[in-house]
């Protein structure tokens, strides 16, 4: 993603050689003329950091606009936001002289604080300090720091460790600032302002405290990129745009504009910039007149996505259907790359619950692939001869419990398999994870699951499961869990094993079945035993058959062979129904894609 901004006038460059100047003059300054005091202090460094600022977009080579730069993905404001794909690292790196022209600013700023304790002075000192990627001095420093307002010694501190990669501690610093911090600022950095609609923004901010509490831990929870890395630098990348922005408050800006409540938007939901370059349009002219159309453009990192949990579903997680939320470009509302795997895909998944006793097992089956070239849209599994990955994986199937309790996970370290985990039933959203730690790249699956304590005297029957083609009709499920199919990708004439279980069937109790597929995708209420009456396909093609119930009240485990009709390709719903005399149907469903 880029931003850019109408230039200011083109005074800067007229006044650069006077700035280099004055930032390379002895940091001892302050101290050589007569005493000043604490005002005469602060007004001097805000005047030194606007100069370096001005001085920073001075040394950016200008370059000739590229066709097409012009038009805005969104508008924020003076703010105008496409998204440049791999053209996103095309920026200039940084000149000696500027990295010289930082160090003396430090210089002046650390000697500033020696004399005024002030809060601004220290969030610069620290700033820059992460600039110049000298963290063991930065987080010294935020540590000892030493101002009245506490909080902001622990936010300064978690912003450090946040860009130190050290996610943990970051957000033990950051709770602390929020506990700490008033209560104005606390409403400011725990709403979901910017980064939710306006609508949804104001429906959180309707609940109770507890509610809101409640509702903002979840979100968070439940939009960190990777459960299988420990801390949430998704949650500590947030708090640290907000320290950011506290910090440009007053302040020079490397985009060379007044701060103002569209930049502070446009930081929150975009982030920091990796990197600046300029441009010119001779051809463009803002307000006509001889203008300078030259223009800063701050630069993000090009695998920028969306992982922040859909709004849409806050009331409720589990009802989430099978997706990964990874919003794809253009469509996400804010914006992240993990440094850890920038390059993250969706992972090809089968998901399915059965019942164990009063326990719920969740199976899940997964496979990492990769674009097969330019082959249109076909892929490979990633560790593989036609993918080429090779070496460890790392894997994880984990319950994330919508009520707040402690996830649930268990981990693997094989490139394609079948994860298992029993829990009570609940409601749950759950996570299949493999990380490619070589190449710094990961899949990942999210969708909910959701199954209540059986009641007694009810049907119930599984998930149906589809198994991999080929594979010979199992008698139990733990003879077919190595071989449950990882997707649900299928073609016409593909001749596979389905699987489920129903449990609480009467001894010899006559049941009629139909298993089939219909058009489209099924809602989540179809998914969880509302088909009927919910789903009008225009297209199904269905099997009946009767059967009875077992001859001892037991687990019923059941598997047929079934045979892709030659459908268009598209989305399609296999279902499965049962009918019994004198009670409410059954119902169960698997979404699945038809492939050419």
């Amino acid at each position: 993603m880029r931003t850019s901004i109408r230039p200011r006038d083109a005074q800067v460059i007229a006044v650069a050689g006077i700035v280099l100047a004055l930032l390379l003059a002895p940091a001892s300054v302050l101290s050589q003329s007569a005493p000043l005091d604490s005002t005469e202090v602060l007004e001097q460094m805000h005047d030194l950091q606007e100069d370096f600022e001005r001085y920073r977009e001075s040394r950016i080579p200008v370059e000739m606009e590229r066709a097409g730069a012009g038009y805005c993905d969104e508008r924020i404001g003076r703010i105008c936001i496409w998204f440049g794909g791999e053209e996103e690292e095309g920026f200039p790196g940084e000149f000696r002289e500027v990295g010289q022209a930082r160090i003396e600013l430090i210089r002046s700023l650390s000697d500033a604080f020696e004399q005024v304790s002030d809060r601004w002075i220290i969030g610069q000192w620290v700033n820059y300090l992460v600039e110049s990627r000298n963290m063991g001095e930065a987080e010294r420093v935020a540590t000892e720091c030493g101002i009245q307002e506490t909080w902001w010694c622990s936010a300064l501190l978690g912003y450090v460790l946040h860009v130190w990669t050290r996610y943990v501690p970051a957000e033990a610093a950051f709770r602390e600032a929020l506990a700490a911090m008033p209560d104005e600022e606390w409403e400011e950095w725990t709403t979901p302002r910017y980064i939710f609609s306006r609508d949804a923004e104001r429906e959180f901010n309707s609940a109770s405290p507890t509610e809101r509490d409640q509702k903002w831990e979840l979100y968070w929870r439940l939009s960190d990129p990777l459960f299988l890395f420990e801390g949430n630098d998704r949650l500590t990348d947030h708090f640290a745009r907000w320290v950011v922005a506290k910090n440009r408050e007053d302040s020079g800006v490397p985009l060379g504009l007044e701060w103002e409540e569209d930049m502070e938007e446009t930081l929150i939901r975009y982030g920091r910039n990796t990197g600046y370059s300029r441009t010119h349009n001779p051809g463009r002219s803002f307000g006509g007149g001889l203008q300078d159309t030259r223009r800063m453009v701050g630069h993000h990192h090009p695998k920028s996505r969306g992982y922040l949990f859909p709004e849409a579903f806050l009331e409720s997680p589990s009802d989430i259907p099978p997706e990964s939320w990874i919003t794809a470009p253009r469509e996400a509302r804010t914006w992240y790359a993990p440094p850890y795997a920038p390059d993250m895909r969706a992972l090809e998944t089968q998901v399915g619950r059965f019942r164990r006793g009063d326990q719920m097992l969740v199976v899940g089956a997964y496979r990492p692939t990769i674009p097969e070239g330019d082959a249109g849209g076909a892929v490979v599994a990633a560790w593989s001869p036609d993918g080429g990955l090779e070496g460890p994986a790392h894997t994880a199937l984990f319950l994330i419990p919508e009520n707040g309790e402690r996830p649930l996970s268990v981990r693997g370290s094989d490139p394609e398999g079948v994860l298992t985990i029993q829990a009570l039933p609940s409601r749950y959203v759950s996570g299949l994870e493999v990380v490619d730690l070589d190449r710094r790249q990961a899949w990942r699956a999210r969708q909910g699951v959701v199954q209540l304590p059986m009641v007694e005297g009810l049907v119930d029957v599984s998930d149906l499961m589809i198994l991999k083609e080929g594979t010979p009709l199992p008698e139990s499920l733990d003879e077919a869990l190595p071989n449950v199919r990882p997707g649900v990708r299928l073609k016409a004439g593909d001749r596979f094993p389905v699987i489920w279980e129903v449990y609480g069937l009467r001894i010899l109790e006559p049941v009629q079945v139909t298993i089939g597929f219909s058009k489209g995708r099924p809602g989540f209420l179809s998914r969880v035993g509302e088909f009927l009456g919910v789903l009008k396909p225009e297209e199904r093609v269905d099997i009946t058959f009767d059967e009875t119930g077992p001859d001892r009240v037991q687990t019923v485990f059941r598997s047929m062979e079934l045979e892709l009709p030659d459908l268009e390709p598209g989305e399609y719903t296999l279902h499965l129904q049962l009918d019994l005399f004198g009670r409410s149907p059954v119902v169960t469903s698997r979404p699945i894609i038809v492939e050419n």
